[in-house]
């Protein structure tokens, strides 16, 4: 494969964080660290390994998603006489194969043991050449002595004292292997950041609380999530600040007589209207608490004047248009079971007590169906008097799918799955994948209402032998079918910047190991793919932000003491946002601080602005750009460098940007300035260079994100300011268009066959 490395740039005065450039082939060197992500050497620390990975990307080191993206999905157990697989579950060369399905492996390398999970390999026992499967993560050579002290104390419960972070109730040891020959790979996902996580406390949030609990991942807080029902000791200011309840999501209602229509003031948003977390899981919420409208705590009176005094309490319709303005950012919604038709069958009402507007539809993935008018020919459905605006028409006899969307689609049998689309992080997985029960275990589109995936999108993963369309167990797509998830986003930044939506048949899957011995864990697998597909964990839905300190080089020092002003400036070109922003401007010794903007602190030696957000380049609230000045007093001649930082989260993993100017004070002559820069919101964008994640910073110590591309100065970041907005703007257009156009299916594709009704 071709070594697709991008090349640096030498900067001066300012970095920037990198920029998208994930799916691209890449040669990783002897001495990267690999975790496994197959049965034959993660078959009892799986779920673990994602806690890792989320510890590995906390403390700032860069993980690399390697997946093969040719590579094919074997139906029948790898051993099976007749058919068999082409590589070996193991040692290549055995001649053993997996006695189970598996897809194709990603790459092959000679590997040493350094942890080894199952107890029965010893550290540095030797690999001769694996085909490693189901979607490795990679540790680049370069950060394997950073990473090393993380793995270990991830799997020795010894060193948990002195590294409280990897403590954990349920503890297995996570393989990793270090290659001892250098490869190739295609980087499917390059993850930069550790995502945030909320848990909807539905009544059944312990579901998800199991899965992260069996990974080890926490809270933001650092706090294991709750083994049971959150309770009332849940959402934030408690000790479960990531567990949200339904007014926490749905925010301040308004009073029955002045609505409050604002779908960004809940929980799932900061103050300043950009997400608060990466992503929200909802495991069961209940169809009938969708529905549930409540005045001052109880049920609304018969009339909106009646109600007069009266506020909104609970909407479950408003919870919906919350996570819909969520889904407006490269973020990531999973759902499970019940939760699936909760949301994707909303339909907004604006009769008394919903009051809907356009915004509370829950239509995610769907189009909405049209039932047909009375008499009803399809047993499923009863005609409802006026159930259409009026008009007579038939609806679905269960009210969990009126509004389809999604029908229920009975139960799959495990052994007749389709498992389409191997290539896509979402759906790797080793092994047979069992399915399980629940009041759905999977969902069908209808014929008989004629429902669609948006855009006829090929968003199903995992389905029945008739699907996709009939009994879909697995899906994911983008919000309103904007892109096509199977395709390689990061080649085309800021197209994609809306967020994922991701569906799971099913109640409840088990998290017991080995994986092997337990095919209904597979989907707590899904489940936690899905936390690390979101796009603000990689590079393509971080912000891209450039940073830069200006002012006078040169200062006539003809008459002393003088002032001269400086100014750190900020300018975020990429699709997500940067939260809790801090900027610092430090003089150095023998300098005064004379004057500052207002909103600073100083200490004497520095001074400190909290920005609150940095939203993304298209924000419409929240600014993308600014600039914060200081005055400073020379009393000497000679020559100063002024720093400064800039500091900002993308989920729980802290950046770090650095950048200074020197200036020297001298007789004669007039003040020079460092150069015109481009203006851009008040902030002067100068060349950039990488910044990269604070925790561990880069090789020089400044924070700088080494193997990030660099960006081509301050006339190149305004043109990709420019780009994005009008790509925003015609796929906005082009979605308007799309939906009023009417729909055509492609006939030879498999949806062909969708719209089968649940079985009696």
């Amino acid at each position: 494969m071709r070594n697709a490395v991008p090349v640096a740039l030498v900067a001066a005065l300012s970095l920037a964080t990198p920029t998208a450039h994930a799916g691209y082939a890449r040669s990783f060197e002897a001495g990267s660290l690999v975790i496994p992500m197959d049965l034959a050497y993660q078959d009892d620390g799986m779920f673990q390994a994602y806690g890792l990975v989320f510890q590995l990307l906390r403390q700032g080191v860069t993980v690399y998603w390697v997946i093969d993206p040719d590579k094919t999905w074997h139906d029948a157990p790898c051993d099976t006489a007749g058919d068999e697989c082409a590589w070996d579950c193991a040692e290549e060369g055995s001649g053993v194969r997996c006695p189970y399905p598996t897809a194709s492996p990603d790459f092959f390398v000679g590997a040493e043991v350094v942890w080894d999970g199952s107890g029965d390999m010893s550290p540095g026992e030797v690999i001769v050449n694996h085909g490693y499967r189901g979607g490795p993560f990679v540790i680049a050579a370069a950060d394997a002595d950073r990473a090393q002290p993380i793995v270990d104390a991830w799997n020795d419960p010894s060193t948990w004292d002195a590294n409280p972070w990897a403590r954990r109730s349920v503890m297995e040891v996570v393989t990793v292997h270090r290659t001892t020959a250098a490869f190739d790979g295609n980087v499917q996902k390059e993850m930069i950041a550790a995502p945030t996580i909320a848990v909807f406390s539905d009544g059944n949030e312990d579901i998800a609380t199991g899965y992260l609990r069996a990974a080890g991942i926490a809270q933001s807080n650092g706090m294991e999530f709750p083994d049971r029902r959150c309770g009332g000791d849940c959402g934030p200011g408690t000790a479960n600040p990531d567990m949200l309840t339904v007014e926490s999501i749905m925010g301040d209602m308004g009073t029955c007589e002045a609505p409050n229509m604002d779908h960004r003031n809940g929980s799932l948003f900061t103050a300043d209207g950009v997400p608060a977390y990466c992503q929200i899981m909802s495991m069961h919420w209940a169809v009938n608490d969708r529905e549930t409208v409540e005045c001052d705590g109880g049920r609304c009176p018969a009339t909106q004047a009646e109600c007069s005094g009266e506020t909104f309490t609970y909407h479950g319709h408003e919870v919906v248009a919350e996570v819909r303005q969520f889904l407006q950012f490269p973020t990531h919604f999973f759902a499970e079971c019940q939760a699936v038709n909760a949301y994707e069958n909303t339909v907004p009402n604006p009769a008394w007590p919903f009051l809907d507007d356009e915004d509370r539809n829950g239509h995610f993935l769907t189009t909405t169906g049209t039932p047909p008018a009375c008499p009803c020919t399809d047993g499923d459905f009863e005609c409802v008097t006026g159930g259409c605006g009026g008009s007579d028409c038939c609806l679905p006899r269960d009210d969990k799918e009126r509004g389809a969307g999604f029908l229920i689609a009975p139960q799959p049998n495990a052994a007749t799955l389709q498992v389409l689309s191997p290539e896509v992080p979402y759906n790797q997985l080793d092994g047979a994948f069992g399915t399980v029960g629940g009041s759905e275990p999977a969902y069908n589109l209808s014929d008989y209402l004629g429902t669609a995936y948006i855009g006829d999108a090929d968003v199903t993963f995992i389905t029945g032998p008739m699907g996709p369309g009939d009994q879909d167990v697995w899906m994911t797509g983008y919000l309103d079918g904007v892109c096509d998830i199977r395709f390689d986003e990061f080649m085309r930044p800021g197209e994609c910047s809306l967020g994922k939506v991701s569906y799971l048949g099913g109640h409840r899957y088990a998290t017991d190991t080995p994986l092997s011995g337990n095919s209904d864990a597979q989907g707590a697998r899904l489940f936690l793919n899905a936390l690390f597909e979101a796009d603000c964990v990689t590079t393509a839905g971080q912000p891209m932000i450039s940073f830069a300190l200006g002012g006078a080089s040169r200062v006539d020092a003809a008459t002393l003491p003088t002032d001269a002003a400086f100014t750190g400036s900020w300018t975020n070109a990429g699709t997500g946002a940067a939260l809790d922003g801090t900027i610092t401007i430090t003089a150095p010794d023998g300098l005064e601080i004379s004057s500052f903007d207002a909103g600073g602190t100083s200490d004497g030696t520095s001074v400190t602005w909290d920005l609150g957000s940095i939203g993304p380049v298209s924000s419409p609230t929240t600014p993308p750009a600014g600039m914060r000045a200081l005055t400073l007093g020379f009393v000497g001649e000679g020559t100063h460098t002024i720093e400064a930082t800039l500091t900002y989260r993308v989920g729980v993993s802290t950046f770090t940007l650095t950048a200074s100017h020197v200036v020297t004070v001298g007789p004669g002559g007039t003040d020079v300035d460092a150069g015109p820069g481009t203006s851009m919101d008040g902030g002067t964008i100068l060349p950039a260079d990488d910044g990269g994640p604070g925790g561990g910073g880069g090789e020089d110590g400044c924070g700088c994100h080494a193997a990030g591309p660099s960006h081509g100065g301050a006339g190149l970041l305004v043109l990709a300011a420019i780009a994005a907005l009008t790509r925003r703007r015609r796929r906005q257009e082009h979605r308007a268009a799309r939906r009023a156009a009417p729909r055509t299916r492609r006939a030879a594709r498999p949806c062909a066959r969708r719209g089968a009704r649940p079985l009696p």
